[in-house]
């Protein structure tokens, strides 16, 4: 009986996999280690960590923080108001006990489970090549295409700069992009690749071994189990894709798809669970009901999807017109579907439309290598084959060096940016940030400006009146109230009863002194800081000063 073990990797395979993985993987490092070493230079800011979307990465250490101090319910830490925690975001409460028991820092727990769920995933890609090819040349085209692939989002971001194609915008779609951004989506695109090399063993015909521990079931059940707990998301595309590849089985077979179905309930069955426990608390816990309904991530237009995927599109057309043609069994069909079902997917009506994009790449890049098999390497003579897949590479490289690149220009060369951006702070807010966290107490709010308050849940046991568009509830609000009060033009409301909260702190120092400015950096708010100098004595208990930095703390 074949199963996932007979699948055959020699120890030279493995070799070059493992040291091309670490390479990749040390590639994502070399920006941090640049930006750190620069940090220790700097005496006007700090860098807070996070290169790649800094805005999210800091919600991703205040969930560490969060199982560090014990929880196993996450809270969403940057909403003061009061609410019942949710079995949501259990990976990050998870690296923040192991951070507990290991007495790491938050930052550092997230960069090594960076460095290790990425190592997973390369491995795990190239798990799938070989259980798709027994040759060596398709394996490892396989394997580099997906490890580096990108599209031409650096062409189109040269012809228009205002356009971001998805190779520079949503990393979950690109592995390399994903190892260097957090470590929960290179963990899922791990578990994608391995469920998928679990089918493409199980749906092959002659297969009709029934799903148990040896041959793979449990795994598979376990994987879905592990997807739905990480990233649930990427379960809806090939999970449509499973349901769709039975009713084609039982149109071509005429007869009951029973062995499909067993096997595509390993993916489906312990999904459920997670499905009526989402559904049951945005029913029944307002708080993260009101999250989730304004959690949206829509997907770009088509045209960012086309240029994202780029020359991976291109080369597979042969091999998707031949898929369309032939529709055989062995790979060909569930690939195809997985890929109709995941276009149709990132625009149907679906508040989280762009996350649906993690895994599409696999089945692009299986056409793409089936393309460059049997249509390419016939049609492009012999002594062009070397000179074209070199070609091919260099296109598809740049966008990776972009999007290594860009976030440490924020930091090495434009410190401006990098504060605009929130990869940076001043320095006298980090030493503020650090009187915080020692001397401040668990859950008490803290009033600041929104690039200065994402990252004090992130690095103290404190929460935000404003700090983050998804995970602030009610954001729009909030977002208006700080504004207001730091302009001047609403003293009342933040330090009033009519809010189901009680500030505690107040900052005040250059980025809330920023808030008087427009996106063009024209100053329209005259009465900034009114609210800072009218606080009564009565309600001051102490003032904490760090250079420019004061802590006002509230009675």
């Amino acid at each position: 009986m074949q199963t996932l073990r007979s699948v055959y990797v020699s120890t030279a395979e493995w070799r070059w996999v493992i040291v091309l993985s670490g390479f990749l993987v040390a590639l994502t490092l070399v920006p941090y280690a640049w930006a750190l070493a620069r940090n220790e230079s700097a005496d006007d800011w700090q860098f807070m960590g996070m290169l790649s979307n800094p805005k999210d990465g800091a919600t991703y250490l205040s969930k560490i923080e969060q199982g560090r101090r014990g929880a196993w319910l996450f809270e969403l830490r940057y909403t003061p108001e009061t609410h019942d925690g949710a079995g949501f975001n259990t990976f990050y409460l998870f690296l923040g006990h192991t951070a507990r028991i290991t007495g790491l820092s938050s930052l550092v727990i997230y960069h090594l489970a960076r460095v290790a769920t990425s190592l997973f995933m390369f491995i795990s890609l190239y798990q799938l090549g070989a259980t798709i090819w027994v040759r060596l040349r398709p394996r490892r085209l396989f394997f580099m295409l997906l490890a580096v692939g990108s599209g031409l989002g650096w062409l189109l971001l040269l012809m228009n700069p205002s356009e971001l194609a998805v190779d520079m915008s949503v990393p979950e779609a690109f592995p390399f992009y994903a190892a260097y951004t957090n470590p929960h989506f290179p963990m899922s695109i791990a578990c994608l690749a391995l469920i998928t090399s679990a089918y493409m063993v199980v749906f092959r015909r002659g297969y009709a071994g029934t799903p148990s521990v040896e041959n793979g079931g449990l795994g598979l059940f376990l994987l879905s189990t592990l997807l739905a707990l990480i990233q649930p998301t990427a379960l809806f595309p090939i999970g449509g894709a499973l349901a769709l590849y039975v009713l084609v089985r039982f149109y071509f077979s005429r007869d009951f798809p029973a062995h499909e179905l067993r096997w595509a309930a390993m993916l489906w069955l312990p999904a459920l669970p997670f499905a009526v426990y989402d559904v049951a608390v945005v029913r029944f816990n307002e708080v993260m009901g009101d999250f989730m309904a304004q959690n949206q991530t829509p997907s770009p237009l088509p045209h960012l999807y086309l240029f994202g995927y780029g020359l991976l599109l291109i080369i597979a057309i042969p091999g998707l017109v031949r898929a369309v043609r032939r529709f055989e069994r062995d790979g060909d069909q569930f690939m195809l579907l997985w890929i109709v079902i995941n276009a149709l997917a990132l625009y149907a009506p679906f508040s989280l439309q762009r996350r649906l994009s993690m895994g599409l790449i696999l089945p692009l890049v299986y056409f793409s290598v089936r393309g460059l098999e049997d249509y390419w390497f016939y049609k492009v003579p012999e002594k062009w084959r070397a000179p074209s897949m070199i070609a091919l590479i260099v296109f598809i490289v740049p966008t990776n060096i972009l999007v290594l690149g860009i976030p440490l220009f924020g930091v090495i060369a434009r410190p401006e940016s990098g504060l605009e951006y929130g990869m940076l702070v001043e320095t006298d807010y980090w030493t503020q940030i650090e009187w915080l966290q020692e001397n401040g107490s668990e859950d008490e709010v803290v009033l600041a400006s929104p690039n200065v308050s994402q990252w004090i849940p992130a690095y103290t046991a404190q929460v935000v009146v404003f700090g983050h568009l998804l995970e602030t509830v009610p954001a729009e609000e909030r977002l208006e109230q700080v504004e207001a009060w730091y302009r001047g033009q609403d003293c009342e409301t933040l330090l009033s009863d009519q809010i189901p909260f009680k500030v505690r702190y107040v900052f005040w120092g250059p980025q809330e002194k920023k808030l008087e400015e427009d996106d063009d950096g024209n100053v329209i708010y005259p009465d900034i800081g009114k609210c800072v100098r009218e606080l009564p004595e009565d309600r001051i208990e102490q003032k904490v000063i760090k250079g420019e930095v004061t802590i006002y703390v509230i009675r």
